[in-house]
């Protein structure tokens, strides 16, 4: 009798544990979701802002290659954002230094700081979530149901983050 009980408070607190853990699993998602669409935000608006840059390069070789750069960066979609986004940086790296001292950068420097901003803290949520789903128990039990494993958002935004 004394082991039945042991074997259902047991059973009561395996599964209490796997009920947090499943709420746990399913915030963490929700995070990287929420985070990913804020990253998503402030990349539209750092391409936006190098957008109304491009009157301002001299060369006509690197205003259209920052004009397309931001262009396809405004319309991305997740897949390629990567690329994408990296193309911009690299446009803007050539860009800039070619612009007048007049030339009105604070806006495309405050969105450049709000992306490194932005990525890293996707990035915390991305690293929360995908050790969770690691751990023994919720991959065994498929917790995290069909959803996909988070990924890492890594560009090179450095370019005018400061």
């Amino acid at each position: 009798m004394t082991a039945l009980v042991w074997v259902l408070v047991g059973l009561v607190l395996l599964g209490a544990y796997v009920t947090w853990t499943a709420g746990r699993l399913d915030r963490l998602h929700a995070r990287v979701d929420a985070s990913w669409a804020a990253l998503d935000a402030q990349l539209v608006r750092r391409a936006a802002a190098a957008r109304a840059l491009v009157g301002h390069v001299p060369d006509p070789l690197a205003a259209r290659a920052l004009e397309v750069a931001a262009h396809v960066a405004v319309d991305a979609d997740e897949h390629d954002r990567e690329t994408i986004e990296n193309d911009l940086s690299r446009a803007l790296r050539a860009a800039v230094p070619l612009m007048p001292t007049a030339a009105p950068l604070e806006e495309l420097q405050s969105a450049a700081s709000r992306v490194a901003l932005a990525r890293s803290f996707h990035n915390v949520a991305v690293k929360d979530t995908r050790s969770v789903r690691w751990r023994r128990i919720p991959r065994l039990l498929r917790l995290a149901g069909h959803r996909a494993m988070p990924t890492y958002f890594e560009i090179d935004d450095t370019a005018l983050a400061g």
